[in-house]
């Protein structure tokens, strides 16, 4: 089990949380729990305040170590195939809770693509099960710290740890208000200018989806999109897709970029006619180009913006655009935001404290 260990008392109060203002639980729902070793404190929580209020939860456990054992034996199609008795389970479930599992993500991002696809084969069947049963549901991610990989990010586990919990108990009413006048203003506007005094000019174009608001509820428009089935937690985001023509000036990053195995800091991006001319970074440059020179066709044109809104995260690992006031820009595929980049490549660089110019009005940004 990771280490430091969880504190009962703050176990609770995060899962009466999101069980009464994310889920907004019901007496007599039916609750199921994803588990692991390093997350079990969390379940065991969930599923005791799920019974205070009424409902019924079922807590489904997985072995780190069990896990392990059957990945070096080789047995990553036996893991990775589809459970019809998991499927019958989730046909008569009303809320589903995921926390990330295996912990040891680093080694897991070691191994071959193809044995990574075989592991994770049930994914699409997943989905469809819980699409058809109407399932809502949450992915915390409380599930992510764990030893190996804050060694990796070289964070504090313990602070690491707070954080996400303290992310995660922001109310998504908040939440909400905090975005409802970004998101009106992206919306409405045209183009997107974002500046700072650390060298960042940069001008955008929006594209043509609309901006989308992330509070950490689950939204039944949610359920057409496969992975937003599962609302993330910690939240607190607006997004807005690019037009794939437009990206003139400079961005230069403030926060650490967080990969699955490690970091990329000192990010900076110059822009013009549309495409990426330069990127470069003061460490973990490898992390970027790597997929960059696979990434064909639309890998360099500007992809989308999200815009943070949690008061409560800082820099925070693998959570670099809920951060308040923070801006993340990605470059290449866009399809999943609502654009028309089908490039397999995505990159990123985040600014925070930057000033916000929307149509040629000045937008002011959560902080």
């Amino acid at each position: 089990m990771a280490d430091p260990t969880v504190d009962p008392a703050t176990a609770t109060k995060l899962a009466r949380s999101l069980l009464t203002r994310n889920l907004r639980l019901r007496a007599g729902e039916r609750v199921m729990v994803e588990a692991w070793p390093h997350t079990l404190p969390w379940a065991v929580a969930l599923a005791r305040e799920s019974r205070r209020l009424g409902a019924l939860p079922m807590v489904v456990y997985e072995d780190e170590a069990a896990y392990w054992d059957s990945v070096d034996a080789g047995e990553a199609k036996v893991l990775g195939r589809a459970a019809a008795h998991e499927w019958a389970a989730l046909g008569r479930t009303d809320v589903y809770i995921h926390m990330w599992g295996p912990g040891d993500r680093v080694r897991l991002n070691a191994l071959p693509p193809k044995q990574q696809e075989a592991l994770v084969a049930y994914n699409d069947g997943w989905y469809g099960a819980a699409r058809k049963a109407g399932v809502r549901g949450l992915r915390l991610e409380v599930g992510r710290p764990y030893p190996a990989l804050a060694e990796a990010y070289g964070v504090d586990l313990r602070q690491w740890i707070d954080q996400v919990v303290a992310g995660s108990t922001v109310d998504p009413a908040e939440l909400a208000r905090r975005g409802a006048r970004l998101a009106k203003a992206l919306r409405n506007g045209a183009s997107v200018r974002l500046t700072h005094a650390n060298g960042t000019d940069l001008t955008l174009r929006i594209g043509k989806a609309p901006a989308r608001l992330w509070t950490g509820q689950p939204l039944p428009g949610d359920r057409s999109r496969p992975f937003d089935l599962l609302a993330s937690v910690p939240s607190g985001a607006v997004r807005i897709a690019l037009d794939e023509t437009v990206a003139e000036g400079t961005l230069v990053a403030n926060r650490t970029c967080y990969y699955d195995d490690g970091t990329a800091t000192g990010a900076r991006f110059t822009f013009g006619g549309g495409q990426l001319q330069k990127a470069t970074f003061a460490r973990g440059a490898e992390r970027f180009e790597k997929p960059y020179a696979k990434g064909g066709r639309g890998r360099d044109r500007p992809g989308y913006l999200t815009f943070g809104l949690n008061p409560a995260l800082h820099d925070t690992p693998q959570l670099e655009d809920g951060e308040a006031g923070a801006v993340l820009l990605a470059v290449g595929g866009n399809r999943f935001a609502g654009g028309q980049n089908a490039s397999p490549f995505g990159g990123w660089a985040v600014v925070a404290g930057a000033k916000l110019e929307v149509g040629g009005r000045s937008v002011p940004l959560p902080g």
